[in-house]
């Protein structure tokens, strides 16, 4: 599809001939960005992040944000990890002491080294998601920790996705797991 590119081409170069922004270095290594991001080649990176990709480039680690009264869902999103076609592994298991304890210190150092772990994190939106201050510091660690970033509406969910979605330009989709591949490589290959 897009010929050959040496692992010594610059960031900048791709950026100016595919007219993208891949949030890295103008003058960081082809080679050293592609293994930063999980790809294999500069075609597999392109068509991830214009939302392309049909197959995981790599097992990505996932992170999932939900807010709790959508576990259920969440719990039915994870099962696809036993597709033998997806490519995912989730990071997140369940915490030792509760969300609301007065260890609140702990609960972030907990959450902020799962998602340290993780390639990208996937905000799923139920009804209530957007207005939940765990899943804004969720994002917001992610993105300090460079981390791709995109959303997965529930099924059947209207509630307004989380603000800073829309303020780091992250991809929303509605719930088609068909699309979800294409997704989550389209946040790994835009993270920053």
């Amino acid at each position: 599809m897009f010929r050959h590119k040496r692992d010594d081409t610059t960031v900048g170069t791709i950026e100016d001939t595919y007219h993208i922004h891949l949030n890295a270095r103008r003058d960081m290594l082809l080679g050293n960005l592609l293994e930063n991001r999980g790809f294999d080649s500069l075609s597999q990176l392109i068509k991830a992040y214009r939302g392309q990709a049909t197959a995981h480039a790599r097992k990505r680690r996932l992170f999932m944000s939900f807010h709790y009264e959508d576990r259920l869902q969440v719990q039915g999103f994870k099962l696809m990890a036993y597709n033998p076609h997806l490519k995912f592994e989730f990071h997140d298991t369940g915490l030792t002491e509760a969300v609301n304890s007065e260890s609140s210190g702990y609960v972030r150092s907990v959450i902020a080294d799962k998602i340290h772990h993780c390639s990208v994190l996937v905000c799923l939106i139920g009804d209530g998601t957007a207005w939940r201050q765990w899943v804004d510091w969720e994002i917001n660690k992610a993105i300090e920790l460079g981390k791709g970033v995109c959303g997965i509406r529930l099924k059947g969910s209207r509630g307004t996705a989380p603000p800073i979605l829309q303020e780091i330009d992250a991809r929303v989709t509605p719930w088609d797991p068909n699309r979800f591949v294409a997704e989550i490589e389209c946040a790994a290959a835009r993270r920053n």
